[in-house]
């Protein structure tokens, strides 16, 4: 007779969990949707920079990837992914992109580690460009992740977007780069309607 104590558990709460149901569905407690004014003075406050941190992965992919050798190589990246979550989403909304990189550093003196986010319609139509400098977040190698909301404005037609990431190395003496590392998410917007 296992299930007793299961059912005794439910009995407590099942009460509250009708009540809720029931001031649910009478409108009492519904989950109302920010305003477009809201979101926009919630934008003030956020910051929308990258700030990778050192995570854990998959032990085993992890210990595979740190085995690889550098070959002369000041910097090398060996896992740089992104995800997008929720995969569709209104305007006057925050996305969170989710970011993995797996970076090994060698002598790496005059080195600038950009990441480069390009961001494009479903036709291929460029609209933005961000650039943001990581290279003092990745001091040491090893696996690193970050969150970063990315804002979709009321005016955001409906529609499916692309987003590029790029994590490119220069020299200091030197405008353009060499792509390490490159990685792309899809999303959607939906009307607020």
């Amino acid at each position: 007779m296992e299930y007793i104590p299961c059912l005794r558990s439910f009995r407590r709460f099942f009460p509250v969990l009708l009540t809720g149901l029931s001031l649910l569905i009478s409108g009492c407690a519904t989950f109302q949707e920010q305003t477009c004014k809201q979101f926009e003075e919630q934008r003030k406050d956020t910051d929308y920079t990258t700030q990778y941190r050192p995570a854990t992965g998959d032990p085993e992919s992890v210990g595979r990837l740190s085995k690889l050798a550098l070959r002369g190589k000041p910097v090398a990246v060996r896992l740089y992914k992104i995800d997008i979550n929720p995969p569709a989403i209104k305007p006057c909304n925050h996305l969170t992109i989710h970011k993995a990189v797996y970076i090994q550093r060698g002598g790496s003196a005059g080195q600038i580690l950009e990441e480069v986010w390009e961001f494009y319609t479903a036709k291929g139509e460029l609209i933005t460009t961000k650039t943001e400098s990581v290279g003092d977040q990745f001091r040491a190698s090893g696996y690193y992740a970050a969150e970063l909301p990315l804002p979709i404005p009321e005016k955001a037609p409906p529609g499916n977007y692309r987003i590029v990431s790029k994590l490119i190395m220069k020299t200091k003496n030197k405008s353009r780069g060499t792509v390490l590392a490159r990685s792309n998410a899809t999303f959607q917007v939906v009307s607020r309607k």
